[in-house]
């Protein structure tokens, strides 16, 4: 593609000076060049390059032109995938695990399994907002924040990024912080009004 760019390039520069005169430099009084344009219509010369078709397919090696042989294949990279292993049997156990520790009122152990599974789904939002509400629950409100905000670059629809919203809202409105809250309200309206597009 770089080579067909070049050569692209090089024929406009080459047809644009085609109406150039033609300078010759003959010194004069003290070696200073003499500039004469000879503007004989028998001189100047009208240089034009075809570009090369762009389609190639169905032709021999031989008939390809030698700019395109040398150029690589282009390489289509796959979409990079989530760490996300909330679908993993033992995140889904410790998920599992930290709803029965929250419904006895034990946030500790909770948060503990939660942060298990943190680290065996490093992508997960949704473990990022189920250790953010713990986290709440328990008045860690700065280290909330943190979590859900987290959570927010990992989260795949709108349903989850209002949720993470919402609770980044509920945790700054524990620290007092007025108008964060009101922004991430903002954010969840506007994620709701949008519906789950994500």
């Amino acid at each position: 593609m770089r080579e067909l760019i070049v050569l692209a390039a090089t024929t406009l520069v080459l047809t644009g000076c085609q109406n150039v005169p033609n300078y010759s430099w003959p010194t004069g009084q003290k070696g200073q060049p003499v500039i004469r344009p000879t503007t004989s219509p028998v001189e100047q010369r009208v240089i034009r390059a075809d570009l090369p078709s762009a389609n190639y397919d169905g032709l021999k090696p031989s008939e390809i032109p030698p700019l395109l042989k040398s150029m690589p294949p282009v390489v289509v990279q796959p979409q990079r995938q989530l760490a996300d292993g909330r679908n993993m049997p033992a995140v889904q156990n410790l998920l599992a695990s930290a709803s029965i520790s929250l419904q006895q009122g034990k946030p500790e152990e909770a948060a503990n399994s939660l942060e298990r599974a943190q680290r065996l789904a490093p992508q997960s939002a949704s473990v990022y907002q189920k250790l953010a509400e713990v986290r709440l629950q328990q008045g860690r409100t700065i280290e909330a924040e943190q979590l859900a905000r987290k959570g927010l670059s990992y989260a795949q629809n709108n349903a989850q990024q209002a949720a993470l919203w919402r609770l980044i809202a509920n945790a700054a409105d524990k620290q007092g912080k007025k108008e964060t809250a009101d922004h991430a309200r903002d954010r969840v309206m506007q994620l709701e009004s949008a519906g789950d597009r994500g």
